[in-house]
């Protein structure tokens, strides 16, 4: 496929992401700065989904113990709302808020439910960057043979 009009697809597909309310403008603000530093969103990317994996792992150890760290959970989803704001994951730092909120209060039904959110967040959230990412591994695998042309 022709690397213009992947990139066009690339450019459509995050308006449609963020006409869904699952990314904001702090993507579009880190595709940007991409022209001053060539991989920054791949890089930014991979960073984002090796932590935010990391962050669902430990937040569904600790949500499963009989004794819930509150305060250790809502570090958790204060960490994990930091991962998702940083690509412009609007929807998972809404719903860490709200997993916060809930480990505060010490309301284990709460926190539960609201994990549930989070976890849904993050895994629509996941499945776009990852599509995202190899959209622009693409892009970039192109952007040699483009030159020769």
């Amino acid at each position: 496929m022709s690397g213009t009009r992947l990139e066009q697809q690339l450019k459509s597909f995050i308006r449609s992401l963020r006409e869904q309310g699952i990314l904001d403008h702090r993507f579009n603000q880190m595709k940007e700065l991409e022209n001053e530093t060539p991989g920054l969103v791949m890089e930014v990317i991979t960073l984002v989904l090796r932590d935010g994996d990391a962050g669902i792992e430990e937040l569904t150890r600790n949500l499963r113990e009989r004794d819930i760290n509150y305060p250790k959970v809502a570090d958790l989803a204060h960490k994990l709302k930091g991962i998702g704001s940083s690509v412009g994951g609007c929807r998972v730092a809404a719903a860490c808020v709200e997993l916060r909120q809930a480990s505060n209060a010490k309301n284990k039904e709460r926190c539960l439910a609201d994990f549930d959110a989070v976890k849904r967040e993050y895994l629509v959230l996941r499945e776009s960057l990852n599509h995202i990412l190899q959209m622009e591994r693409t892009i970039n695998a192109d952007e040699p043979k483009r030159r020769r042309e």
